[in-house]
């Protein structure tokens, strides 16, 4: 008798729960995606023990026939597909047919169906159906998902924290709301609500049970199209970071995924608005056509595959960035001075509240739409004063300002270095006393496979003994003085790079650079410096933040300054 065999089917089942089944998250995303397939307008979440013990998600969509609810838990049993051609043409969020099969065969499950004429209910155990009896439900489909891993204890020893594992389940059931605005979802953990949407389609009333009114009124509408794809969404104003990608919500043809390089696209339309390590907050919504994407290159379907990518991420940056640029970005300091960051916080035992007065409804959230307008400017300001030697103070009628003026000087020359490096032809001086830059071995080697490249940069070299680089010419935007500074620094990072001439080369260069000789703080400088400073500020493409994400401005309101000193009532 030979040596292999065919698998059971129960093993089978659990052998697949090792990929679709990770943890109480990919449980109700699985359940949740069954309930949007069958058409359901209204989705009950209920967790008990942070999922481990009972997850229940009930809907009211067209239900499982009667004959159909055993089927369902045979592996690759599937209504929406049939055929080949069927697999690139998907439209339902699931497809395979491993969902249920995969969770009965590591839970305690008890599921009821109605498709509106007859109901029926089977407890499964260990993927096998231990009861088949009538269902009292009308209509739709309910699922309880009970003792989760109770026979794979080594999955259980691998689950993050009981909150991690909550979090990751009410991070996912956001992203499936926010790509399902007309679906009412209902999440509650050991009885306390935790997200209630309403199904009205509006994105920004989800927004704000997830967000804060601050962020939300913060947040900036987008909209574009190109020959493959249209995207549109809502960006956050940069006065808001997080300290990780996880609130950048990627939505494409209504399915919520994780795609590495879009999320890069995405911070990189965010370039030198960002503080460092910090990301947006971002609702991006992708529409496609079918044929050009494959979502079946994942286990659990959150990763899918693009077959026109890079013209999405360029639409994406591009887009990203003409929003920024036309957006009026000055932080307006409240009375917490949170400039950057609000506090990040998810209470388990209430819904997430606004801080703000319940007054103002998202109907009154002005919504943004990028214009096809000229680079804002900064609004005119009457110079006030010096404070520390860092920071210039203004005022105008709507509030008092305060400019770093390290932070603006970085900014204008960091533009003016990137403009400039990005030229094909670059002006050079001729130095009347070269100087010498000393290189490593391998930055030899380097420099010889790179040696004409370097004059890209209107850099005149020679190499001479003992691994000496002799310069004989500058670019003509150096600043006077620091030609030796600027020169080595330029050398050492180039030799480092492949592309010399890549725009993220040239990016990283210029913000480099533009640290080396700029204004610092304590540092006194006259009323000429200022009004150049400004007006210079004034006509850079991003005025409100240095190269590295940090304010140039900040204003304090007048009814801010006058509610600090309790001239008015708060």
């Amino acid at each position: 008798m030979g040596k292999i065999r065919q698998l059971d089917e129960a093993l089978s089942n659990l052998i697949a729960a090792g990929e679709v089944v990770e943890n109480m998250a990919s449980v109700v995303k699985e359940l949740l995606e069954n309930s949007l397939d069958a058409e359901s307008q209204s989705i009950y979440i209920h967790l008990s023990e942070y999922g481990l013990k009972n997850i229940e998600v009930i809907d009211d969509g067209v239900g499982i026939e009667y004959d159909d609810l055993p089927m369902a838990f045979k592996r690759h049993a599937t209504s929406k597909i049939k055929t080949h051609h069927d697999l690139h043409h998907i439209a339902s969020l699931g497809f395979r047919g491993e969902a249920l099969p995969s969770i009965a065969s590591v839970s305690h499950m008890v599921i009821e169906s109605s498709d509106g004429l007859k109901s029926r209910k089977l407890v499964v155990k260990q993927g096998e159906i231990i009861e088949d009896t009538t269902s009292a439900l009308s209509q739709g489909t309910k699922i309880a998902v009970k003792n989760l891993f109770y026979n794979t204890p080594a999955r259980l020893k691998h689950l993050k924290s009981e909150q991690k594992e909550l979090a990751m389940i009410v991070d996912y059931v956001n992203k499936i709301a926010l790509a399902h605005p007309h679906v009412r979802f209902t999440l509650t953990h050991n009885q306390k609500p935790l997200l209630q949407t309403s199904g009205d389609g509006d994105i920004r009333k989800i927004l704000l049970q997830i967000y804060d009114l601050e962020i939300v009124k913060n947040l900036l509408y987008f909209k574009e199209k190109n020959q493959y794809f249209s995207i549109e969404g809502y960006l956050c104003k940069p006065i808001y970071t997080r300290s990780t990608r996880s609130h950048i919500t990627l939505i494409a043809n209504q399915r919520t995924i994780k795609n590495t390089r879009l999320s890069q696209a995405v911070t990189e339309g965010y370039r030198t608005y960002l503080p460092m390590q910090k990301y947006p907050i971002v609702y991006l919504k992708i529409n496609v056509d079918p044929l050009l994407i494959d979502v079946n290159i994942h286990p659990q379907k959150l990763e899918i595959k693009f077959t026109e990518e890079q013209n999405l991420l360029t639409l994406v940056k591009t887009t990203i960035q003409k929003t920024l640029e036309n957006a009026e970005l000055i932080p307006k300091i409240k009375r917490s001075f949170e400039i950057n960051e609000t506090q990040e916080k998810l209470s388990f035992d209430s819904p997430i509240e606004s801080t703000e007065s319940t007054t103002e409804t998202p109907q009154d959230i002005k919504q943004d739409t990028p214009q096809k307008t000229s680079t804002p400017k900064l609004p005119e300001l009457d110079y006030i004063g010096q404070y520390s030697g860092t920071y210039l103070l203004f005022q105008n009628d709507e509030g008092f300002y305060m400019m770093d003026q390290h932070a603006a000087a970085e900014r204008i020359r960091y533009e003016n270095y990137r403009v400039a490096m990005s030229e094909r032809k670059h002006a050079e001086q001729i130095l009347l006393i070269p100087f010498d830059v000393h290189l490593s071995n391998q930055e030899k080697i380097a420099y010889l496979e790179h040696q004409k490249a370097l004059e890209h940069f209107g850099l005149k070299t020679a190499l001479n003994e003992e691994n000496t680089l002799q310069i004989t010419a500058t670019p003509s935007w150096f600043h006077h003085g620091y030609e030796e500074t600027y020169a080595e620094h330029m050398i050492k990072y180039l030799l480092q790079e492949e592309d010399f001439t890549s725009k993220e080369i040239i990016d990283q260069l210029a913000k480099d650079l533009a640290c080396k000789h700029s204004i610092k703080a304590n540092q006194f400088i006259n009323n000429d410096e200022i009004t150049k400073l400004v007006k210079d500020l004034k006509n850079t493409q991003n005025p409100y933040t240095c190269p590295h994400g940090r304010p140039t401005i900040i204003q304090f309101t007048l009814s801010e300054i006058e509610t600090m000193f309790k001239r008015i009532n708060t």
